[in-house]
């Protein structure tokens, strides 16, 4: 019996008007009332996803946030591993060494980014709803928990290959785009903090559901017996897992969970 799901937000959950499915709030309602835990699981920060959930929802949804850097439970932080002031500094200044990056820093209290008028602006917007344009992030003086990274040349080929080459395993660096990755402390991902969900809640395995689309859900989707990818996702996403769902402008997500959670004779 499913105990807990947990799902990708861009891509994923979210049509690609950043809406979530016409019927999402009326299955959510249902797997409260089976005691089902649904898990919001995202690169966005807590303030870019709390929005989403109006009461009496917002605390019932538990949100593994900044790809696992921040873990919210019954509306409290239960798992938090931010990136250390030290490294925040030699990451940004390899961002900019290596050139043709563009840097949006995830903190306690907000969301920042340089100030620009360009495209990228508009691009940052998408994702998280409230963002702010600073003169210097290194002046940015609080818990920082990711350093979301944009590279227009292709994250997977430039981006990524450049920034394991300089910290090797002192960060993390997740590709969750074809231009973005995430960068979090060690250790950091959606995997580690559902495996800490897991663990806190007592549900094993075989009693996790959880969706995804893009590399940086990975290693969250091998905790699942009932792991789906997207009809939309990455191919190789889709070779790793137990199902494929209908993309996400078709709600698959809400889809097969009225069909393998919730026992509906939904076919998908």
């Amino acid at each position: 019996m499913i105990k807990l799901i947990a799902s990708d937000m861009d891509g994923t959950l979210l049509d690609d008007d950043k809406r979530l499915p016409p019927d999402f709030f009326e299955v959510l309602g249902r797997l409260i009332d089976r005691d089902i835990i649904f898990t919001v699981a995202s690169g966005r920060t807590y303030s870019a996803l709390d929005h989403l959930f109006p009461e009496p929802y917002r605390d019932r949804v538990a949100y593994i946030c900044d790809n696992g850097a921040c873990t919210v439970l019954n509306g409290k932080p239960v798992n938090v591993t931010p990136l250390d002031g030290e490294t925040y500094r030699e990451l940004l200044e390899a961002c900019g060494d290596i050139g043709d990056l563009r840097v949006v820093v995830c903190a306690e209290s907000g969301v920042y980014h340089i100030n620009s008028g360009d495209r990228f602006y508009s691009e940052v917007g998408r994702f998280y709803k409230k963002h702010s344009a600073v003169e210097d992030l290194f002046a940015v003086n609080e818990t920082i928990y990711k350093v979301a990274v944009c590279d227009e040349t292709g994250a997977m080929t430039h981006g990524k290959p450049k920034l394991d080459g300089i910290f090797g395993t002192r960060l993390n660096v997740q590709v969750s785009g074809e231009v973005w990755m995430d960068v979090m402390a060690a250790g950091v991902s959606k995997g580690s903090a559902l495996k800490a969900l897991q663990e806190k809640l007592g549900v094993s395995r075989a009693e996790t559901m959880v969706f995804g689309d893009y590399f940086n859900d990975v290693e969250m989707l091998r905790l699942a017996e009932e792991s789906f990818c997207m009809e939309n996702g990455h191919e190789d996403v889709k070779k790793m897992c137990a199902h494929i769902a209908p993309d996400n402008n078709h709600g698959g997500v809400t889809k097969c969970i009225r069909r393998f959670a919730l026992g509906e004779g939904i076919g998908v």
